[in-house]
């Protein structure tokens, strides 16, 4: 279980290398390169994200495509889930509501993630738009009033004053953050974790159970086994 975690841990910290490497990119192409890592990397923004039931939700990135236009919104073939804009990309990961029965009865928990082109500055517009997002899709019956939504909006540069999330009742949440900022954040909990793990007394206990299979054993050469034997005889011999 430990060589789990810590495995797991490299995996973690691997993906946020990779991020580093493509954000020093000019022009990246948001969707292609950077969307499917952060949908593999939703735990970056908090331990609440960590569920596997977070996943791409293709119909509603369908009804942001429908706001927009064909012209101006569109999706790829590979990764009809996401929604291409002329400076960003959106992607929609959503958990399904349960009803007292244990039946599938809509969507509890959203997450919006806008990935910003980098030099476009993080404000206000930025904020609002995200906010359009869900009034449509509450329109279009995609949300409950009670859906919880945390929308991020990431890029390089946020505008002076711009940096405060806004909120929208209790259940909707939409915060700018800087990528350099999320990957800072994400790569101090894994090494914090990292350690935890490896210093662990579980892990110790075992390590130290562990010694008594890995430490060499003591092999005696044939030639000396048999001197020795030989010796032996000898002696009985005389005696």
């Amino acid at each position: 279980m430990a060589k789990l975690v810590l495995d797991e841990i490299e995996n973690r910290l691997r993906l946020i290398n990779e991020l580093k490497i493509k954000l020093q990119v000019v022009g990246i192409d948001e969707v292609h390169e950077l969307q499917p890592l952060f949908e593999k990397g939703l735990w970056m923004f908090g331990a609440q994200f960590e569920s596997i039931e977070f996943t791409s939700n293709k119909g509603m990135s369908t009804v942001i495509r429908q706001l927009f236009g064909s012209k101006k919104a569109k999706g790829t073939r590979n990764r009809p889930d996401f929604v291409v804009l002329p400076d960003s990309s959106v992607g929609f990961y959503a958990r399904p509501s349960y009803d007292e029965d244990y039946n599938e009865d809509g969507v509890e928990h959203v997450i919006i993630i806008d990935l910003k082109t980098t030099g476009l500055p993080l404000g206000s517009g930025e904020k609002e738009q995200i906010w359009k997002y869900v009034k449509e899709l509450r329109e279009k019956g995609h949300l409950k009033k009670t859906t919880r939504v945390d929308g991020f909006i990431l890029g390089d540069v946020i505008e002076s004053g711009e940096d405060d999330q806004i909120k929208h009742g209790d259940e909707v949440k939409i915060i700018p953050m800087l990528y350099g900022t999320i990957l800072k954040r994400a790569e101090k909990r894994l090494h914090d974790l990292h350690s935890k793990v490896k210093t662990a007394p579980f892990l110790l206990e075992q390590q130290e159970e562990l010694k008594c299979f890995i430490e060499p054993i003591q092999v005696i050469q044939r030639d000396i086994l048999e001197t020795t034997s030989l010796n032996t005889i000898k002696e009985s011999k005389s005696q």
